[in-house]
């Protein structure tokens, strides 16, 4: 069960601290993106999905933050969605 919070989304045994946006999308597709606020992979051991992105590239000394983007058919989105939406208030 991922539970996410104000400042960081949790699966109840690991905590990785983030920041939410919401449809940030040139495209126009409602999402709800999730950052990752430390380097390193935390974000992707609480949510293990396909979505988790990090393209760091330590060969080019190019060091990213990882990042889940969350569209609507996806199981996560409205709990992810209501807490990027109260974050904005």
């Amino acid at each position: 069960m991922i539970k996410f919070n104000k400042h960081f989304v949790s699966n109840g045994t690991l905590r990785a601290r983030c920041w939410y946006t919401v449809d940030n999308r040139i495209d126009g597709r409602r999402c709800v993106s999730i950052y990752a606020k430390d380097y390193g992979h935390q974000l992707a051991q609480v949510i293990t999905t396909a979505e988790y992105r990090n393209d760091t590239d330590i060969s080019t000394d190019y060091f990213e933050k990882g990042k889940v983007v969350l569209f609507e058919d996806h199981p996560l989105y409205a709990e992810a969605r209501k807490r990027a939406l109260a974050n904005e208030r």
